[in-house]
């Protein structure tokens, strides 16, 4: 009973925890095709690949192809959409996406691959939290004379904190996208840009999937990210990887903690489990199975065991405890 309830609730938690990965602008020299399911912890070797840069990993994964080898993209540029497992963009390529890993992790992992690559040269990797409404880009000359003071109300979202962040978030996406064509230019040397956006999900808890107000949210949010991708798609001549990463996985870690309060809402007390901790699980609670039932058959024989006959134990005792007896 309790393999099953196991069982059930990692299903539960899988098909709660899934995304799309969305290829909006890749340069000619690779090409995306089929719908394969994808792992998120397998996005880094999409993105190296499309680099050129070679990988330690292997996947059998069969939705990128390499056309020319030697004329690769020269920048990565993504948004990640977190709570949410699609934003119905209707351009460019999708794949579904199993989440197993946190989006930081593949940018931090990519730009120790492309620091490590090019260690004397000055790259341009910019992670930007819209959240933080850009305060952590100061020392960055790209975007730190962006300010947004008040959010465009001409939506019909109303005059509500959720849509006010979000419709926040929005304007930030568009006014990156007016300074990338005049602030980037492509120099053969690979960029990285991270755009994360969390503040869609609010809006879906707070209207409802199928609401009208949502539809109006994914509707801007789709028109910024692909104003954002014609912005990079210029500036790189066509040599960049666009891609949207969206995953609803922690929205679903904020659900299950929504009774927390004070400090502890904002802490992620989730424990961390490495990549190997599934097959040793199944190594001790199967070895443990085996080892009960080993002992209690066992048990079962040496208690129907007729000591007379087949016990060696009963005739290699004392003859004198036999006359005892």
């Amino acid at each position: 009973m309790l393999i099953h309830s196991v069982f059930v609730a990692a299903l539960l938690i899988g098909a709660h925890s899934d995304g799309e990965f969305s290829i909006l602008n890749y340069p000619k020299s690779v090409s995306f095709k089929g719908h394969d399911h994808l792992k998120e912890s397998n996005l880094k070797e999409v993105y190296f690949a499309t680099l050129g840069f070679s990988n330690s990993q292997f996947s059998n994964w069969k939705g990128l192809y390499i056309n020319d080898p030697f004329n690769l993209a020269e920048g990565i540029a993504t948004v990640v959409v977190e709570g949410m497992p699609s934003i119905d963009q209707p351009k460019g390529h999708h794949f579904p996406l199993k989440t197993d890993t946190e989006d930081d992790s593949i940018f931090s992992t990519l730009k120790d691959g492309i620091n490590l690559r090019y260690p004397d040269t000055a790259t341009q990797i910019v992670h930007v939290d819209l959240a933080n409404n850009l305060e952590d880009q100061s020392d960055n000359n790209l975007f730190k004379d962006i300010k947004i003071e008040k959010p465009n109300k001409n939506t019909y979202l109303k005059n509500e904190a959720e849509n006010r962040e979000f419709l926040k978030d929005i304007d930030l996406l568009n006014a990156i996208a007016e300074k990338v064509h005049s602030n980037i230019k492509s120099d053969g040397i690979p960029d990285l840009f991270w755009f994360k956006l969390s503040s869609l999900h609010p809006v879906v808890d707070l209207y409802g999937e199928n609401s009208t107000e949502v539809k109006e949210a994914k509707h801007l949010l789709n028109e910024a990210v692909l104003r954002l991708n014609e912005a990079f798609r210029k500036a790189y001549n066509g040599a960049v990887l666009f891609s949207v990463i969206t995953s609803d996985a922690s929205h679903t870690r904020k659900t299950r903690s929504i009774l927390a309060t004070g400090k502890d809402r904002q802490l992620n007390l989730a424990s961390e489990y490495s990549e190997d901790f599934p097959v040793i699980f199944n190594i001790v609670l199967w070895l443990c199975v085996v080892l009960g039932f080993s002992l209690l058959a066992i048990s079962l024989v040496i208690g129907n065991m007729d000591p007379g006959r087949d016990s060696i134990i009963y005739r290699m005792t004392n003859p004198r405890m036999k006359k005892d007896n």
